[in-house]
């Protein structure tokens, strides 16, 4: 709470405690029988209820401090002060505000007693019979324990529901960095699927280019170097396209994002492996055009990332392509390649070693196969990657769908 708003509200309850202790002192010292008791001893009384009624007031703002302490001392001053009563009530509500049995008890008891032993100490003029004065003491003392009672769970019920409130932005928080870290892995996945392929194929043209170069005619290298040209440009338009999804929500109505490759791009996609000099069979059964996009975006993807890979890893070597439809429904994408070795590759083709010295030094593999089995994941489907007993490289993926 703001300090200022502290101030207010502990200025106006130290308000109404003097209020209600001035109008008792008034009502009291008005009813009482005054003719037997002398001028200084009535003066004395007067200035100990005054000073006593003082205290208790400055007392009253420690009650956070020491509740039960603050609260027993101030109904004790109450039962010679009139001054006090207010306090004391205030003070025995702030105690039963925590809500705890054994400071009630004590509390409530203190009251009730300082009341019946005030009763003595201020002889009215027409007495009130001391079990009506009981009746009256325990009665106000509990309506001032429900009071209490009531502004504390008022303040739980508050305390809890801000609390709840906490835990809501902090679990609305954790989703959204979920979120975004899922958000960061896509577009992770997809600029490795997309500028991985193409910078593969650039690299290859430019190292054959370097490679060869010397050999080449002028309108070979010419040529040569357009390809690289080209791939280059269909690298950076990718790369564009990719990053689109990171434009301003605010500037989200000026475009829209490009269509994401499917099963029908597919043989543009082997067009173009085989055009880079790969060595391509593909087989596509036709109830794979059954498959929706969402299914037939991953296996175009698959299928990218295994060409890519045998482009990398295992240059020169026929790669094979199998896209079927398997009980489920679910597709099922097969890239195997065989591979290739140190010692075979020494006495490879020339052609075979063209491509070799073409083919830069690759990374570890790992990060594109990764991607690989997130997206089956996310299908509820499998994927595996590695050799198999002849050797041979095979990448697999099941992708089901919802019939």
């Amino acid at each position: 709470m703001p300090v200022a708003s502290r101030v207010w509200a502990e200025t106006w309850r130290l308000v109404v405690v003097v209020l209600v202790g001035l109008f008792l002192f008034a009502t009291v010292w008005s009813t009482t029988e005054v003719d037997t008791i002398s001028d200084s001893r009535l003066g004395a009384h007067l200035l100990v209820d005054f000073a006593v009624g003082v205290v208790a007031v400055v007392l009253v703002p420690f009650r956070h401090r020491a509740p039960l302490l603050v609260g027993v001392l101030v109904v004790a001053a109450s039962t010679v002060s009139t001054l006090a009563a207010g306090a004391a009530a205030l003070a025995l509500v702030s105690l039963v505000t925590r809500r705890r049995p054994l400071e009630i008890a004590i509390g409530s008891a203190a009251l009730v007693a300082a009341t019946l032993a005030g009763e003595d100490l201020f002889p009215e003029q027409e007495p009130t019979p001391l079990w009506q004065v009981a009746i009256a003491a325990v009665v106000c003392t509990a309506l001032l324990v429900a009071v209490g009672i009531a502004i504390g769970q008022r303040r739980a019920l508050l305390d809890g529901l801000r609390e709840r409130a906490a835990l809501l932005e902090r679990d609305q928080q954790l989703r959204e960095d979920r979120a975004r870290e899922q958000e960061r892995a896509h577009l992770a996945r997809e600029m490795h699927d997309v500028l991985g392929h193409r910078l593969s194929l650039v690299a290859l043209h430019a190292g054959a280019l370097e490679y060869r170069g010397r050999s080449l005619s002028p309108e070979e290298t010419v040529e040569a170097a357009g390809v690289v040209r080209a791939e280059a440009h269909s690298a950076l338009t990718e790369l564009r396209d990719v990053l689109g999804v990171l434009r301003d929500p605010a500037d989200a109505t000026t475009g829209t994002a490009p269509p994401q490759p499917t099963l029908r791009d597919l043989p543009a996609l082997l067009d173009e492996a085989r055009r880079s000099g790969a060595d391509v069979t593909a087989t596509t059964a036709p109830a794979s055009a059954d498959a929706p996009d969402a299914v037939g975006r991953h296996a175009y993807r698959v299928v990218q990332e295994g060409l890519t890979n045998a482009r990398r890893h295992a240059a020169g070597q026929p790669v094979t392509v199998t896209v079927d439809v398997v009980h489920g429904p679910a597709l099922r994408v097969r890239v195997t390649n065989p591979t290739a070795h140190r010692a075979e590759q020494a006495t490879a083709t020339p052609d075979a070693a063209t491509s070799d010295a073409a083919t830069p030094d690759a990374a570890p593999a790992g990060h594109g196969l990764r991607g690989l089995a997130e997206r089956a994941r996310l299908l509820g489907g499998s994927f595996s990657a590695g050799r198999d007993a002849s050797g041979t490289h095979v990448v697999e993926a099941v992708l089901p769908w919802t019939a």
